[in-house]
């Protein structure tokens, strides 16, 4: 139980419940971002990770950089330039059909206009003649009716585009917009839309005649059902109501021949949002015609198996039920081309932008609905249709039921058909989303595509003037050139969009690469990827791939970062963005497109909250054991200690470490010669350097006993070169030593000089004392014997003595000399001890000494103290300060003189602690 709490609190349990919510969280998000914008619920949070997503998607493209695309394709431009030379925009029609007869007679293979004529173009002759005509009334002769009729329309501007349209047909796609729908229509109430949509303008552009897109709704079962015959009549007298009291209350007139052109105008959206508007509440209790049209319903609904004799009320619910949302967005007030513009044409499109919430154009909207009738609800977008019509394909869609939301319509096929292919050939796929969207793969920023601006059809010049970004190796960036190229070969077989670029006119969009980007480029760039096939794909079974790849990610990243500190963790969590970041550009340039935004969030949420818990529960920890260690080791070693307080144990353990204790030679005769205030400034003069020494070479303060100082190396942090470490601080204090004593020497202060001993042996060590005060300290007869140890200096005058065990573990980094063999006060066993020299190989004369040193040594303990003296004194001429080879001279002397019992083993017995 104790386990499982500790476990409950502990920052790795933390990074398991978040995880488990973040998955829960993408769950939802995806089944959200499946769901028709329309039925939607607003959340701040999926709202939130949406627009990252969105930004990242941006990121991704500039990151990428720009593609030189390869389409047949190019921009006919309304531009600055054109506009100079052809005069300022909008032109005369006269001179559009000019546009149009000149590129389709130099072999353009399409064109879609990004540009709708919703209105007529008076031509000021043709109002003169109709003045003169209205003044003279009915006493014109009918001859010159005649004529005056001819002439208007030969001089109709209009009338001369509109014989463009008609002569090229089949090359030529009309432009158009509409409105997303603010009204809250249910879904079975498609049926009455479309038969609003066909009485308003749709049968205008929407003609059967056009077989290039296809909708196949086969979750529509009530597809048969003619409601036409009712709504008509509803329709009927709704217009009739609405264009009465409309007339008489706003416009004051009795008969609409009366309005002019902008009122009838206004009465003709009028009357269409009031048969929108009834759709609103059609079938339901507030629908006033209900009643009346109860018989016509019931005979309508006889010819359905779902809905045959079934009572009215039974019938209207089944309806209702049965019918399933339409997964693509509701659109309604279309804004098509004048009727005289319109009905010699085949094909019209849609050239509505797609705007994120964030205003940003990054998806194209493949085709718009205002109802669900098949084949005449639906108009295809500009450049789906374009590119249709230059290569005579056909879009099949196919809307069926969503398996994973029954109240739900999903799109489950669009695909792009060559129907003169024999047989019928399937040119592939095209991805979009739930509502017939596709990700627009920009190939760069302006200009990518070619502009071709209108003027160069109106010069006779074999050559035209087009501009297209290019690359300069020497900058490193794409700028839009200006360049020549033969007009005809540029045009022929090639596809156009024609838009408006002229600042003036102001159709800029933004876009992943740019903030004012031409409105006519992003239909450009899309068609560019229907015809490269270059699409942004999502990635196949993206939910469950990434719900498995949170868990991994979110419990790999979350334990590591619990395990580790706030540097480390940043460093493993940026290892882990930079790895996705990797990744997610990898597929983008594959063309896949994945939801990254969600594990860079858990990555990033992961490490934040998990430092910031981690912060809260351990900094009380943290600030115990500082204040437990500062006192005794290096600030590096305390550093060490907080990455990982789990190792230190503070309760006390047994552990294979080195003991060292420094003491000041006749310190009580020194302190009895000095001011106290004087004494003390001497020891903390003395003993901080020695400290800062121990702590440099990862020491552990123990205690100060007056002028001694002991310290430890092994703990509370265990490495294994602790003796070396020793060693070394003993060597280095001897050279601060040397400092210290030349600046007492100018002040006039006593000279000092120091004992070490070290011992390297298993001893306990831990926070050891009563409940009242503890100490961070080492105890066991190992600590006695270094002790001893630095005792020992003063009987063979040396300054530093280590014992057999410290030596074994630095005799190949630190030269060393046995010096005796010693039983200490307490111990049975006697010790091997070493006088330590030096870090490395000693000089050549100090080497000479030990060689000597070392031969008389062996010869002493084989009781040859002839031979043995001979060879101590000659390391004595070599170093006359040699106090080891003087005091073995005077032993040898005195085995000389009173020699050893037979079972003397050399041995020498301390008297004294």
């Amino acid at each position: 139980m104790p386990r499982l709490l500790q476990f409950l609190k502990s920052p790795h349990f933390v990074a398991s419940l978040i995880t488990a919510a973040f998955i829960y969280f993408a769950f939802t998000f995806y089944e959200v971002r499946a769901l028709n914008e329309s039925a939607r619920s607003e959340n701040a949070i999926h709202s939130l990770v949406e627009w990252i997503d969105l930004k990242t998607m941006d990121a991704r493209f500039r990151i990428r950089g720009p593609q030189e695309p390869q389409a047949p394709l190019a921009l006919l431009t309304i531009d600055d330039r054109s506009i100079e030379a052809l005069g300022r925009w909008p032109w005369s029609r006269e001179k559009i059909s000019q546009i149009i007869d000149r590129l389709m007679g130099l072999g353009a293979k399409a064109v879609g206009f990004d540009i709708v004529f919703s209105e007529p173009e008076m031509d000021s002759n043709k109002a003169t003649l109709e003045r003169l005509e209205s003044l003279a009334g009915n006493s014109i002769p009918e001859s010159l009716k005649l004529v005056l009729k001819n002439e208007k329309e030969r001089i109709s501007p209009d009338g001369l585009l509109a014989k463009s349209f008609e002569k090229f047909s089949n090359r030529v796609v009309l432009g158009s917009f509409n409105e997303e729908s603010q009204s809250q229509f249910k879904a079975f109430q498609d049926y009455c839309r479309n038969s609003a949509f066909q009485r308003a303008n749709a049968e205008k552009f929407v003609k059967i005649t056009n077989l290039s897109f296809v909708v196949d709704d086969v979750a529509d079962p009530f597809v048969d059902l003619k409601f036409d015959q009712v709504l008509d009549q509803i329709f009927s007298h709704l217009e009739s109501v609405t264009t009465q009291s409309t007339l008489q209350e706003r416009f004051k007139k009795t008969n609409p021949d009366q309005l002019s052109f902008s009122q009838a105008n206004q009465l003709k959206s009028l009357v269409q949002d009031s048969n929108l508007a009834y759709c609103e509440r059609w079938l339901e209790k507030n629908d006033e015609y209900l009643e009346a049209s109860a018989k016509a319903y019931l005979g309508i609904f006889e010819k359905s198996d779902l809905l045959k004799n079934l009572a009215l009320p039974e019938a209207l619910e089944k309806l209702k039920s049965s019918v399933l949302a339409h997964p693509v967005v509701q659109h309604t007030r279309w804004t098509i081309n004048t009727d005289e513009l319109q009905e010699p044409s085949t094909y019209t499109a849609s050239f509505n932008a797609e705007q994120d919430s964030d205003g940003s154009i990054r998806r194209a909207s493949l085709f718009f609905r205002t109802g669900n009738k098949t084949g005449l609800s639906f108009v295809p977008s500009l450049s789906l249709e374009t590119y249709l019509v230059a290569n005579q394909f056909r879009a099949d869609i196919e809307i069926n039921k969503d398996p994973k939301n029954s109240k739900q319509k999903k799109m489950t096929k669009f695909q792009i058909k060559n129907p003169n292919h024999d047989p019928e050939e399937t040119i592939g796929d095209v991805p979009v989303d739930e509502q017939g969207r596709m990700r627009i793969n920009y190939a760069g920023g302006t200009n990518m595509y070619p502009y071709l601006p209108a003027k160069e059809l109106f010069n006779e010049s074999p050559e035209a003037e087009i501009s297209q970004s290019k690359y300069d190796p020497k900058t490193k960036t794409w700028a839009p050139t200006t360049f020549k190229v033969n007009k005809a070969d540029f045009i022929k077989d090639r596809i156009f969009i024609f838009g408006a670029t002229a600042i003036g006119v102001y159709d800029l969009r933004v876009t992943p690469f740019e903030k004012n980007y031409p409105g006519p480029e992003t239909h450009l760039n899309a068609l560019g990827n229907l015809y490269d096939r270059n699409f942004i794909r999502t990635f196949p079974q993206e939910e469950k791939f990434m719900l498995i790849s949170l868990l991994v990610i979110g419990l790999g990243v979350g334990f590591a970062v619990s395990s580790t500190g706030a540097v480390v963790g940043f460093a493993l969590s940026l290892l882990g963005s930079l790895g996705l970041f990797a990744l997610d550009q990898y597929l983008f340039r594959k063309n896949y497109i994945t939801t990254m935004a969600l594990p860079m969030i858990l990555v990033l949420s992961l490490y934040m909250i998990l430092t910031f818990y981690k912060y809260l529960t351990e900094e009380r920890k943290k600030k115990y054991l500082r204040s437990t260690f500062s006192k005794y080791v290096s600030p590096s070693i305390v550093d060490e200690i907080l990455k990982d307080p789990e190792n230190v144990n503070l309760g006390g353990r047994k552990q294979r470490m080195t003991v060292f204790f420094s003491d000041v030679r006749g310190f009580t005769t020194i302190s009895e010669k000095l001011d106290p205030q004087v004494l003390s400034d001497v020891l903390n003069r003395y003993l901080t350097p020695m400290t800062n020494i121990v702590f440099a070479n990862k020491g552990t303060l123990d205690k100060y006993m007056g002028d001694a100082l002991m310290a430890f190396f092994g703990a509370p942090i265990e490495y294994p070169e602790h003796a070396a470490s020793a060693c070394r601080s003993a060597l280095q204090s001897l050279e601060k030593l040397k400092e210290i004593q030349i600046e007492f020497e100018k002040e006039s202060l006593p000279r000092i000089d120091i004992g070490i001993g070290i011992n390297t042996a298993e001893m306990s060590v831990g926070n050891m004392g009563s409940e009242i005060v503890r100490n961070y300290t080492v105890m066991g007869d190992a600590v006695n014997l270094g002790s001893r140890l630095e005792a020992i200096n003063k009987e063979y005058g040396t300054r530093i003595v280590i014992s057999e065990f410290t030596h074994k573990e630095v005799e190949k980094i630190f030269t060393c000399r046995e010096i005796d063999r010693v039983r200490v006060k307490g111990k049975n066993e006697p010790v091997r001890i070493f006088e330590l020299i030096c870090e490395g190989p000693p000089p050549d004369q100090r080497k000479q000494n030990l060689d000597h040193f070392t031969a008389g040594y062996r010869l002493y303990h084989e009781k040859n103290f002839t031979s043995s003296q001979a060879e101590f004194k000659k390391a004595l001429e070599l170093m006359p300060e040699d106090p080891v080879s003087a005091l073995y001279i005077e032993r040898c002397d005195e085995f000389l003189t009173t020699p050893p019992p037979e079972n003397w083993d050399g041995v020498f017995v301390m008297k004294t602690k």
